[in-house]
């Protein structure tokens, strides 16, 4: 079952939401940052390490964002506390799944806390995107959950994830 997305707001769980971002059913997510994935560098993961692909931060001129084939990590300035008992997950907006760029993330834990970032895979030719538009939706659902999500992630309000250097 989905939960109400005002209830999640209300509640805290989702910060940063602007009201026109509200749907029946979930919250418009905004592209607020992009980073290019540089897709010839090395992704290492081992039980207790990990080191991610090369991102480079892609501008936009004059407000808008010109992507060519490739993938784009994404960040957002909405915020999310999982509460425990839940879940969430983005889902590609309609408009850009129909015209080859589909948006996926992981899994949003309970116990997960940071901003909705994913990552923009453009499969179709140069796409043009003004700077704060809603690319994704993300979905809340109510989880039998075995516990909290206390992994490295966890990301304080109004900093950059883990994975993008500053």
């Amino acid at each position: 079952m989905f939960i109400n997305p005002k209830q999640a707001i209300e509640e805290g769980w989702l910060r940063n939401v602007e009201e026109s971002w509200i749907q029946p059913n979930a919250v418009d997510i905004p592209m607020t940052e992009l980073y290019k994935l540089d897709t010839g560098s090395t992704f290492e993961v081992f039980h207790k390490d990990k080191k991610h692909r090369a991102r480079t931060f892609h501008a936009a001129r004059n407000g808008i964002w010109t992507m060519e084939q490739g993938l784009y990590d994404f960040i957002s300035t909405v915020y999310v506390d999982m509460p425990h008992g839940y879940v969430g997950w983005l889902r590609t907006r309609s408009t850009f799944n129909r015209n080859g760029c589909i948006v996926h993330s992981g899994l949003y834990d309970s116990g997960f806390s940071g901003p909705v970032c994913g990552l923009l895979y453009n499969h179709g030719g140069t796409t043009k995107v003004e700077a704060g538009f809603c690319v994704a939706q993300f979905i809340i659902g109510v989880s039998d959950s075995y516990g909290t999500y206390a992994g490295g992630y966890n990301v304080e309000e109004g900093k950059l994830p883990n994975h993008i250097k500053e």
